[in-house]
């Protein structure tokens, strides 16, 4: 009697390394090089650090982690990069890279430098190891909104020089202000101008950008927080992007970059971009805009699905071709 061969369903861990390996063996696939963005949902600790901030119980803590692990590997097959918004500290990043390496023997290195956000949110990276970090920066740190004092950014962007071997990659995470409030006779005002200055503050350090370092690839990414069509008083993605809407909205706006970023999300179907969902309206907030050298070499963009259990926004992964 022969012996009969069953096949048994492979878990999400070997489907995983069995991926990884192949990309490492493989000269096509090796020049690939994937960028992942994604909104935690403040995503804290268990630890009381005495700012006031939010502390989970570490039941639920180390439900977040291992949801981040599982979906950092399974979703998004662990990209090079990995732009996070809404993360409490270095020890949140820690903790799941410590999940990363225990389970996928991969390591990655985690970037944050706190932020002046009242609820201790702050962006970060995780970097994985076959990757170079150049430099890492916080930008406009001490920037005030003029109508307050107040600070004009509560996170910063956070600006890292990614290298794969003699390549390099500039990118720049954003959180940018929310348009909570902006209906409001009392803080609408307020809102929008900040929302307004914040935008042409990225676009003119973009504009500058180019003009300095010419042909360079620059990627920025996050949750810019900006509808499109644009909310009727301001068109932040517009802004940023260097094609604003002025004659749509409230507040007016100067094209202040050239040439212009290019908006890789508009390569995604019309019913499958959007990254949140406001009172049973999807919406998009998550971008990634590029200079045109880094847009020609895209393979692919996608938004994630969203998992509420994970977190409120749906993650926006691209792949490039790696060239030197």
């Amino acid at each position: 009697m022969g012996i009969r061969a069953t096949r048994r369903p492979l878990s999400r861990h070997l489907l995983t390394l069995l991926l990884l390996a192949l990309v490492a063996g493989h000269p096509a696939c090796a020049e690939s090089f994937s960028v992942l963005s994604q909104n935690m949902n403040h995503l804290f600790d268990d630890v009381d650090d005495g700012n006031r901030e939010k502390i989970l119980a570490s039941a639920e803590f180390r439900r977040r982690i291992a949801g981040a692990v599982r979906k950092f590997s399974g979703e998004y097959a662990l990209p090079q990069v990995i732009a996070l918004q809404e993360v409490e500290n270095l020890n949140v990043l820690r903790q799941i890279a410590a999940g990363i390496r225990r389970h996928y023997a991969i390591d990655y290195q985690p970037i944050l430098i706190p932020g002046q956000d009242i609820s201790s949110i702050n962006l970060a990276y995780l970097v994985r190891s076959d990757v170079t970090i150049r430099k890492f920066s916080q930008l406009f740190r001490d920037l005030q909104l003029g109508v307050d004092g107040g600070p004009l950014f509560s996170r910063p962007p956070l600006q890292i020089e990614a290298c794969l071997r003699t390549r390099c990659l500039t990118l720049l995470n954003l959180h940018l202000r929310s348009m909570r409030g902006i209906e409001t006779a009392n803080k609408g005002a307020r809102v929008a101008q900040k929302r307004m200055r914040q935008a042409e503050t990225v676009a003119l350090w973009v504009d500058r950008f180019q003009q300095e370092t010419p042909g360079a690839w620059l990627m920025l990414l996050g949750d810019f927080n900006a509808l499109t069509p644009a909310d009727r008083h301001v068109d932040v993605a517009g802004i940023i992007r260097g094609n604003p809407d002025s004659p749509g909205t409230r507040l007016a706006s100067r094209d202040l970059v050239d040439p212009d970023l290019l908006d890789l999300t508009r390569q995604i179907p019309a019913n499958q971009r959007y990254s949140f969902i406001y009172r049973q309206k999807k919406q998009q907030l998550d971008y990634l805009f590029v200079t045109a050298p880094l847009a020609a070499t895209v393979d692919s963009i996608r938004f994630g699905a969203i998992d509420y259990a994970f977190s409120d926004h749906a993650g926006l992964l691209a792949i490039f071709r790696w060239q030197e």
